[in-house]
């Protein structure tokens, strides 16, 4: 079950969508500062474990249609291999320990992580199926993680 779970949360996506969130290290030439990058690390790691429960959460959205899928079906939500409920208490705790996490770090970084989630929420609740808003909410995403 753990290794289904895992799985869910995507972490092959982890690097490509939210290595972003080091350019301002680098456009400000602070890389290489140890204080700073710690917390930029620390940040990417709270973008990644949100990434993970929004993934999660629209799994279990779509699970009833990717049931149908023909690809989509073989997803550990949608298969059984990852029971609705455990995955669903593990999103809820993933969404706790990143806003308490973000917030004991920067409260301004509980405010963008949150931003990320409602609109995120969104997307996989309403807006994934709205012609050019599925893009701009997706850019909007990649804009978050860069501030």
């Amino acid at each position: 079950m753990l290794k289904a779970l895992i799985k869910t949360m995507r972490p092959r996506q982890w690097v490509t969508k939210n290595i972003f969130i080091f350019a301002a290290l680098v456009a400000d030439k602070q890389l290489f500062q140890p204080e700073a990058f710690l917390r930029t690390l620390a940040g990417f790691g709270l973008f990644c474990l949100i990434s993970s429960c929004v993934y999660i959460i629209n799994d279990l959205a779509d699970v009833e249609a990717d049931r149908q899928h023909p690809e989509k079906k073989n997803r550990p939500i949608a298969s059984g291999k990852l029971p609705v409920g455990v995955a669903l208490t593990a999103a809820i705790l993933f969404v706790i320990i990143t806003f308490a996490l973000a917030y004991m770090l920067a409260p301004s970084l509980l405010a963008v992580i949150g931003g990320y989630f409602v609109i995120n929420l969104a997307y996989s609740k309403w807006l994934k199926h709205v012609p050019i808003v599925d893009v701009l909410i997706i850019s909007a995403g990649f804009v978050l993680r860069v501030g």
